[in-house]
């Protein structure tokens, strides 16, 4: 049974380029409404060099998307990043959840799609060249286990799975 919905941060919910001294928060397409219609809990778990949970909390409250988040897991504050299996294993812990009771949503094949398919959750692979980073690896053999084009596929997708 599915009990949330994890993110990807950086190019999945907001723009790798956010300046974090700007007041505009800018968001990916279909963020918003992915958001509002996903009536599952939802969290991000992002790998940040710097960057802490509250400041990606800052950045949700501006946007209006805070009270929509119920967690937040930086690579940052838990000292290992996607791809590896221990970020997974240390964020599900942390937001008392198993990996089979998630899906993880992101736009990066050779970390957040290898990562959680090698925790054993669900991935969910945004595929439309709007999301790409510019350190994915798009070459990389991996298979997620659901691609969408947009952040607009997502809630209906999550209708059929749950």
């Amino acid at each position: 049974m599915l009990k949330a919905v994890i993110f990807d941060f950086g190019q999945t919910i907001m723009p790798e380029t956010l300046n974090i001294e700007s007041s505009l928060v800018e968001l990916m397409p279909g963020v918003f409404e992915a958001m509002t219609q996903i009536t599952l809990p939802k969290g991000i778990w992002a790998n940040t060099r710097e960057t802490p949970a509250s400041q990606i909390r800052s950045w949700l409250k501006r946007a209006g998307l805070d009270a929509y988040i119920q967690w937040v897991v930086t690579s940052f504050e838990i000292g290992y990043r996607k791809p590896s299996l221990q970020f997974f294993t240390s964020a599900l812990a942390q937001c008392g959840l198993c990996g089979s009771e998630i899906v993880f949503v992101g736009n990066q094949l050779n970390t957040d799609i290898l990562g959680a398919n090698n925790a054993g959750i669900r991935s969910i692979y945004l595929a439309d060249a709007i999301y790409r980073s510019v350190d994915d690896s798009p070459d990389t053999q991996v298979e997620p286990a659901y691609t969408i084009e947009t952040l607009f596929d997502l809630p209906r997708l999550i209708q059929s799975l749950d």
